[in-house]
Formats: C-alpha cells, structure tokens, sequence
C-alpha cells in the first residue's frame, strides 16, 4: 500500500546503487532457474517494510494461501524497520537480500538501470504470467530496456475527496468536473473558515494538473519541468486559487502537515489524495460524510493521475528463483489480490480484481478508473532530484518567493 509516510521516506533517500554493479550474479542452483528438487524442504525469504497491523495480516493470509499448495516451501516475511533503502543496499552487496523484496516504482530505475534486480521475462512465461492482465501503467513502471524486473502487487491513484455536507450547505450538487469548476466551488465553498481546496506543493498531487494543461515533467530520458504548458497549471492552482483568490491552500498554512488531515479537522473542503485517506478518516473523523470524485480536468484536456505502486522484485542472488517467482506469481494474481480486494486498503493490479474492487466498494471506482489514464510515479534515475526541484518550485509561489509558475519551473529545470 502506498502511504504518504512511505512517499515521503522514498523521496528522502538517494540511492549509491552504482556500488553494488558487479557485485550481484546469479547463484549456482539445481538448474537453470534455480529450482530445487520438488521434494526439498526450504525457506523463501521476503523483503519489505514494516507495515500496519492490517496490511501485515494481509500479507500473512496470502502467505498462508501459497504454503497451503506449496507443503515444502516455507516463507518468511523479514519486514525492515527504518530506512529501507539504506538497509537493503548493503544486503544486496553481500548477497544476502531476501529471495524477493518490495520496490517502490519511484526507486525503481536506479536498481534496473544497475542490472542489481533479476530480470523475470523467461520465468513469467514459464509460469504462465500474463503481463496484459496487469493495470498497464504499474506494470510499465517496473520495465527497463525491453526487460520486466517486477509484478506490482497493489497501488493507489489520486481522487478528489468532497465534504457533502459543506457541499449541500453551499448548494453544489455535484463535486467539479473541470478547472472551471472547480475554482467556482472552491469560491462558493470557502467561508467560516473553511477554505475551498487544499492540495499540497508536491508535484505527486499536483502533477495531473501539468498534464491535462498538456504539459510533462519527465520525457525521453530528460526532466521537462519549464515545458510552458506546466506553468499554466502552477498558475492556476498556486497562484490565482491560492495567492489572488484565497480559495484554496496548502496544508501548512492551515496548520497541519498533510491534505489529509485539512480534510479531516473539516479546515478544507475539498483535497486530492489517495485512498489511504480512507482509513485515515474512519479513525480520526468518523462522522464526516465525504464523496470521492475523478480529479476535474482542464476543458480541452485530456484525464491524467498518478499511480503509485510496489512491485515484488526478484534478487539475482536467490538460490531459488524458480520457486520465487512461483510465489511472486501467487501474490500478485487472482488469489493473492482476493485478499487485497477484502482489505480494501490499497487497490488490486489486476485489471479483472480491478472490477471487482469497484464492485465491493462502489463509491471508490474513481480510483479504478484513475489506473487507465495514470503515469507511474517515476522519473528515470534523476527522480529525486526533479521531485525535490518541483516541490520547492510550487512552494516558492504559494510562498511569494516567486510571481508566476513559470519562473519557479525555470529556476527548478536549471537545478536539474
């Protein structure tokens, strides 16, 4: 599931990857593949992060599905607490990595650009994987040079929350569908207060907006941050909602850290976030009646969003990866995202586990519908860098630092 708090902990981190070129290579197994002889008792070991009591009796309950068919496979989860990254460099260098690992997409580049990651082509065909059954744009996110390095095993999109409560009182009726609209709401909506929109200066929330303007941030290979049509975006958002009009904020001025919870103290009205917002308002504002709407677009442009995502990785050191991608195959496919389904805190790759999440939890389809036009957050191996370079361009305007978006993109792109 991709949280803010793991976004956040990504971004922070700068990877040395160049230090573990060479340092990987494919262990001696068996066979080709690494598969043991069906009858050897043995241990899978699994990576990640540590996660909520939730998500961790998830993942314990797909574990459990795959040793149920699997009586000789053992698998252990080995969640890292602290900085991920830093801890799993050093394990990759020594060859001691987990069989598989979570791989956020925003990282992801820097591990297949450095060949330290298996490529699972040849083993996904053996094991009768299906790349299409996929939601294109998380898959996309894990291929390097014609090459897949991993299944993506849940996501999350960005929606617009609504208060429906402040909505009534207002007399909209239904959340924006455009710019237009969005701002006139905003407008209707900002009293007592209360302020319209909120949405952080963060390029991850505000770059649909860059691309339904028709601009990009990242193409062929090279940061594309002053492409004039983003400016219009910053302008609109940062500028003229939040600096001229005052029918919009970002959550710092509102006292609070993240959109989230200006959403939840009921201090803004409407906000763009994922659904880890979801449980997040069940626990901190229960009686807060909220609506969940695709983000509105630009007349004349065309939908955009963002899709976070984390794939199962396979180590080029594993002793097994036979049987390890027999297991990546079990947690990212039908029955593994069964339970991603029933948990309802992140989404399920699979385009068909896709509908049925829709199905189960109708008022959240906006996020399903959000994958089919989504880009992977992820820009080459310069991602850090051109997050950090957008993030403080957008805050300098709001800020005053700045007049218009299209200064603070040209400031940002000369950085890059």
């Amino acid at each position: 599931m991709k949280k803010k708090n793991v976004i956040t902990g990504i971004l922070a981190t700068t990877l040395a990857m160049t230090a573990l070129v060479g340092c990987s290579s494919s262990s001696s197994s068996t066979d080709s593949q690494g598969s043991p002889s069906s009858n050897e008792k043995f241990t899978l070991r699994v990576g990640g992060w540590s996660s909520s009591p939730e998500e961790q009796k998830m993942l314990d309950t797909q574990i459990a599905g795959f040793k149920a068919t699997h009586p000789n496979i053992d698998v252990k989860f080995e969640p890292v607490v602290g900085d991920y990254l830093q801890k799993l460099q050093p394990m990759i260098a020594s060859k001691t990595e987990p069989d598989i690992f979570y791989l956020d997409a925003n990282v992801a580049p820097d591990f297949m650009d450095k060949g330290v990651i298996e490529p699972i082509d040849d083993l996904a065909q053996k094991h009768n994987v299906n790349f299409g059954d996929y939601e294109d744009a998380a898959l996309k996110a894990f291929q390097w040079n014609g090459k897949t390095y991993g299944l993506p095993k849940d996501y999350n999109t960005l929606a617009l929350f609504y208060n429906k409560e402040m909505f009534d009182k207002a007399g909209i009726t239904a959340p924006p569908k455009n710019w237009d609209e969005l701002r006139a709401d905003a407008q209707k909506l900002t009293k007592d207060g209360v302020t319209g929109f909120s949405i952080s200066a963060e390029l991850p929330r505000y770059q649909p907006f860059l691309v339904q303007a028709g601009g990009s941030v990242y193409a062929d290979g090279k940061a594309t941050l002053n492409n004039p049509a983003n400016a219009t975006a910053l302008d609109f958002i940062y500028r003229d909602m939040m600096v001229k009009d005052k029918i919009a904020a970002y959550p710092k001025t509102l006292g609070v850290d993240w959109s989230g919870d200006a959403f939840a103290n009921q201090k803004a009205a409407m906000v763009v976030e994922g659904s880890w917002l979801i449980p997040h308002m069940a626990q901190k504002a229960p009686n807060v009646k909220y609506g969940i709407a695709e983000l509105p677009v630009k007349d004349g442009g065309k939908p955009s969003n963002m899709i976070f995502t984390v794939a199962y990785a396979l180590s080029k050191n594993s002793k097994h990866k036979d049987d390890a991608m027999d297991l990546m195959a079990y947690l990212t496919g039908t029955e593994g995202q069964k339970v991603t389904v029933e948990g309802g805190l992140a989404l399920p790759t699979l385009k068909a586990m896709g509908k049925e999440y829709a199905t189960k939890y109708p008022e959240r389809e906006a996020f399903v519908k959000g994958a089919s036009y989504a880009l992977p957050f992820q820009y080459g191996v310069v991602g850090t860098k051109l997050t950090d370079a957008a993030n403080k361009a957008a805050e300098a305007i709001v800020l005053g630092a700045k007049p218009d978006g299209k200064s603070a993109l040209d400031e940002a792109q000369s950085k890059l």
